[in-house]
């Protein structure tokens, strides 16, 4: 990669214990982003939260504090955990986004597995159904 926003973070998130999987999505994935796009990003975290506050919460904690240590305007990065994340934006993140960090395959495979599942079950056949 030659964006050396997205080589700094790739670098972050290899050290970071806490986060095992990270992808980029959006208009900076397809390659027709501008100069002011934000980063769209995935990630999963190693271990899940209970409190639903503290689990949405979560990834716009590590956005700011991933973009207070590149010294990032504070829109620059949006960040969604792929674990929680609505079904039809799982299922594009994982059709066009681009996997940049894997430190657990077999983490990343369940969850992929799940959203994929839901999806047939779920959408597909209501859109099938119901048009």
């Amino acid at each position: 990669m030659h964006d050396p926003v997205l080589n700094s973070l790739i670098r972050l998130i290899e050290k970071a214990p806490d986060v095992t999987t990270l992808w980029l999505y959006g208009s900076r994935a397809r390659g027709d982003h501008h100069s002011g796009s934000d980063y769209d990003l995935a990630i999963l975290f190693r271990e899940p939260v209970k409190d639903p506050l503290d689990r949405r919460l979560r990834p716009e904690e590590k956005a700011l504090e991933w973009q207070s240590t590149l010294n990032l305007p504070e829109d620059r990065l949006s960040v969604v955990d792929l674990a929680i994340a609505p079904i039809p934006l799982g299922v594009s993140i994982l059709e066009q986004g681009l996997l940049l960090v894997d430190k657990a395959p077999e983490v990343r495979i369940v969850l992929e597995s799940r959203i994929l599942s839901k999806w047939e079950i779920d959408y597909l056949y209501h859109q099938k159904r119901f048009g």
